[in-house]
Order: C-alpha cells, then structure tokens, then sequence
C-alpha cells in the first residue's frame, strides 16, 4: 500500500502531526461498494473516513476510524502512522472524551466542542449517523431548514446554524454520501469516507469511559502541552 502521511499543519500551539490519522486504512481499496441503507433507517454506522479541513486553529489532514449509535453514543479512534492508537474520543451523552492512551490522560468537554475540535463543526453523534446514511432531514428532528435534493431524490445538501454540507460523490447505490464538503464558522475542508456498514453489532465497552478511572484528567491547554513534547 502507498499512502502519503497525514499532517495536521498548526498555527501556535494546537494538535501535531503524531495525531494525525494512519494513512494505510484504506489505501489499497478498489471499487466503490454498492450501499444502501436500511429501509427502516440505519440506528449505527461504522466505518473509516479521512478528512482535509482548514479551520481557524490548524489545518488539518488525516483518516480516521468511527462509530456512531443512535442516540448519542460514538467513538473515534485515530491511529499513527504504524498502527497505533494515537487518540481516541468517545462521546457518550452529554459529555465526550478525548483519551491518549499512550499517556494515560483525558480531557473531557461537550459533545459539541468536542467534535467542533476534531471535524471542525460541531455535529453531534446522532447527527453524524443522519448525515452519514444520507437521511439529514431527520437530524435531530430539523435539518435548520437547509435541504436540497437532487432528480434522484438524493440529499446533495444541508445543513444547521452555521454548519452547511455539499455531497460532491455518491456510493453506487442510493444516497449515501462518499465524499462531502464541510463549511462553518470559520472552517471549510471535505471529507471522504473511504468505507462504511450500517447497523453493526453492538460492541459491550465500545462507548464505556469507565477506563478512565486509571487514567489521569487534565484540561484541554494541558493535553496540548503534553502533545508538544
């Protein structure tokens, strides 16, 4: 597999490149799958995604891998260059995580902030499951008023507040999106999700903070200067 090297390009002192996504996920995929979700609506997603966004704390490019359960449960890890969990973020009700494992510590905050942080607009983990299976209409019950839809009926746009998203490709199939332009405050980027499963099993412990007990809590400026070292 040949893969370039994600990066996140800072201005002053946010995430360095040790946290940017492993390269190597998805690289050596070929043809697109067919996907269609089920007809009844997916309550999960599971897959992996890479995203280029350029905001006003850093530019950021890397692959990612996630989770997203209805209605408010997710999970994503990020690996380093060979293989190893570099950061993980869990979201679980009204708070989220962001967990290096590798040093034992977290910082924890809003869902919102948190995913604002990591993908640069501040969706929450049922939102990404609407978005990811192509049914934004139902995100969070208003979709803000912003939805256009192609002849196919497909979503090819949407949005909330000050979040607003294009679907520049499609997985063959029906409307779920393959690759998607992001704009926010401040922020505009794409992201591509290099596969995708709807409705895996459930996973005991997947969303569970409960190891966090033996690790060590610090504030957000805190876990920025340990990153730098």
């Amino acid at each position: 597999m040949n893969a370039a090297t994600p990066e996140i390009l800072r201005a002053g002192p946010r995430l360095p490149a040790v946290l940017a996504l492993a390269a190597a996920l998805s690289s050596c995929a070929g043809r697109a799958p067919v996907l269609v979700p089920p007809s009844s609506g997916a309550e999960a997603v599971e897959g992996f995604g890479s995203a280029v966004l350029d905001g006003p704390e850093a530019r950021m490019k890397g692959k990612f891998a996630f989770l997203f359960r209805l209605p408010d449960l997710g999970r994503i890890e990020a690996l380093d260059p060979v293989g190893r969990t570099a950061f993980t973020i869990l979201f679980r009700g009204d708070r989220a995580y962001f967990v290096l494992p590798a040093k034992k510590v977290y910082t924890d905050e809003s869902p919102e902030t948190m995913m604002a942080r990591f993908l640069g607009v501040a969706l929450l983990p049922g939102e990404m499951v609407s978005l990811l299976c192509g049914t934004w209409a139902g995100a969070g019950g208003d979709a803000g008023g912003l939805v256009e839809r192609d002849g196919q009926g497909r979503i090819v746009r949407g949005g909330k507040e000050g979040f607003s998203f294009a679907v520049r490709k499609f997985f063959p199939g029906a409307g779920v999106p393959r690759e998607l332009g992001l704009e926010g405050p401040g922020t505009t980027g794409r992201m591509k999700i290099l596969s995708i499963g709807f409705d895996p099993p459930a996973r005991e412990g997947a969303f569970d903070p409960g190891f966090l007990r033996a690790y060590a809590r610090r504030t957000w400026d805190e876990i920025l200067e340990i990153v730098d070292r």
